[in-house]
C-alpha cells in the first residue's frame, strides 16, 4: 500500500468523506511524495474520468479491509478509488466550491 502525504492537509479530501455523504470537488493536486511524472499522470487520469472543480461526488461504499477500495459516484458513473488516490481530491460541502 502506498503511503503518500496529503497535498490538502489543511482542507477536506475525498478519502475523509463518510459513506453516504456528498461533496463538491474543489481540485485535484499532486502529492509532494510522488514522482512528478507519476503525480501528473494520476491527476490527469482523475480529471479525465470526471473529478473536476464543481462536480458533485458521493461515497457509496468502502471496502472491508482498510476501507479500500472506495466506491465513488460522480455524475452518472461509479469508480473505485484507492485511499491515496482519494486523498489527492480536495472537496468542499455541497454548494460551497
Amino acid at each position: 500500500m502506498n503511503k503518500l502525504t496529503n497535498p490538502h492537509s489543511s482542507t477536506n479530501t475525498l478519502d475523509r468523506l463518510k459513506v453516504g455523504s456528498s461533496a463538491t470537488v474543489v481540485d485535484v493536486a499532486v502529492s509532494d511524495s510522488m514522482k512528478p511524472q507519476d503525480g501528473l499522470n494520476l491527476t490527469r487520469r482523475l480529471k479525465e474520468i470526471g473529478f473536476v472543480k464543481g462536480e458533485s461526488v458521493r461515497i457509496l461504499h468502502r471496502g472491508y479491509f482498510g476501507g479500500e477500495p472506495i466506491a465513488v459516484r460522480i455524475g452518472q458513473s461509479t469508480f473505485a478509488l484507492r485511499n491515496f488516490e482519494a486523498a489527492l481530491i480536495g472537496i468542499a460541502p455541497l454548494g460551497i466550491a
